[in-house]
């Protein structure tokens, strides 16, 4: 079996709640679609649940939980960065985001100063 999932995703949904959803401490919600099915990173700021995936035929649902001071860092990350990969662990049930090799010093304040 394998152990990890690793796949490119090119658009996201966000969701600011104006308050609890039921049964759920979150704050703020990223939503994103992958090949083989979608994820959903849960922005709470109390009680958090162990991440999990679900299966729903040949689709894979992960659902992830965040503390919710990180949201600002994983938005940042989805709006100004590309490609970028979604990356899962089944042994350990941990994901994170990751960008592909960049180069050194390509950062955003160059690209700013060229359009001055």
């Amino acid at each position: 079996m394998t152990t990890f999932l690793i796949e490119e995703f090119t658009q996201y949904k966000v969701f600011l709640y104006g308050r609890k959803v039921k049964g759920e401490q979150t704050d703020q919600a990223i939503y994103i679609n992958l090949p083989s099915g979608k994820a959903h990173f849960y922005f709470c700021s109390n009680f958090m649940k162990d991440n999990f995936v679900e299966e729903k035929g040949d689709k894979k649902f992960f659902h992830i939980y965040l503390r919710a001071d990180k949201y600002t860092h994983w938005i940042d990350l989805f709006r100004n960065e590309g490609p970028l990969f979604f990356f899962y662990d089944f042994e350990r049930d941990l994901c994170y985001i990751t960008t592909s090799d960049e180069p050194v010093g390509e950062g955003e304040i160059k690209q700013l100063e060229v359009q001055v």
